[in-house]
């Protein structure tokens, strides 16, 4: 027994393993190619690889699609390395199903993006601005924190309807459940984490525009690597880069 624990240890330390990870949300990044000139291998799903295969001048590159490549020396190569994620050109495309209804299911979802996309930019920024006053008020207790936190979300509230009115609070269900998604892209929060946090402090006009949403998961998060939060992430692209049009397939991009 001895033995084998000695052993373990010695293999730990000889071996150098490293972790590529998402620099937004952290999660580890499956499939990552880790190369130099002579030699690759690629991160299992836990987003771990073994650098053993290189030597100490080598140059290492690590890349995957939709990430900004990175490459260092050897000796520079930490535990875990962060991927920043990296927006890749695209010619915008309408994407035309053989069906109607796959057309009309794309134009739908593309209207509602269009409607609550600036929603879910205005409350990241909002939680960006106020996030030095929200972490101060841990240091309080009891009612104080419950009224100060109150204020808070009142001035967050009064933002929110001075930028975009009473509209913010007529969102259809569909809209609802594509604002969890997007409040989750923009802030790397899931809306479950955002209301927990504002939970019994919250007003009357803050439920409603909540309210809209609780059919759905509020736990899930956005994966723009598949499903229907991969066609939405190609639809925000297509919105930003205003490029020009091409025909493909729903399936191709949604699956």
């Amino acid at each position: 027994m001895i033995y084998f624990i000695f052993l373990t240890i010695i293999s730990n330390a000889i071996c150098r393993n490293v972790i590529l990870c998402d620099s937004q949300t952290g999660r580890p990044l499956a499939d990552v190619n880790v190369f130099n000139q002579e030699n690759g291998i690629t991160t299992d799903s836990s987003g771990l690889c073994s650098i053993d295969i290189f030597k100490q001048n080598d140059q290492i590159s690590f890349s995957l699609i939709g990430y900004q490549t990175i490459k260092v020396p050897y000796a520079e190569i930490k535990e875990k390395i962060l991927m920043k994620r990296e927006t890749i050109p695209l010619n915008l495309i309408n994407v035309m199903g053989k069906k109607k209804r796959s057309r009309k299911y794309y134009n739908s979802l593309e209207r509602n993006i269009k409607k609550v996309l600036p929603f879910a930019r205005k409350v990241s920024g909002l939680l960006d601005e106020y996030q030095s006053i929200i972490i101060d008020l841990e240091q309080y207790s009891g009612i104080i924190k419950y009224h100060r936190k109150r204020k808070v979300f009142s001035k967050i509230e009064k933002d929110l309807i001075s930028s975009y009115g009473f509209s913010i609070k007529k969102l259809t269900r569909k809209q609802g459940r594509i604002l969890i998604k997007l409040i989750d892209r923009e802030t790397n929060n899931t809306s479950y984490e955002i209301i927990k946090d504002f939970r019994n402090v919250l007003s009357a006009g803050f439920w409603q525009l909540t309210a809209k949403v609780f059919g759905h998961d509020l736990r899930s998060e956005y994966n723009p690597s598949t499903g229907e939060d991969r066609l939405i992430e190609f639809i925000i692209n297509k919105i930003e880069n205003g490029q020009k049009h091409e025909v493909v397939e729903i399936k191709a991009i949604a699956q």
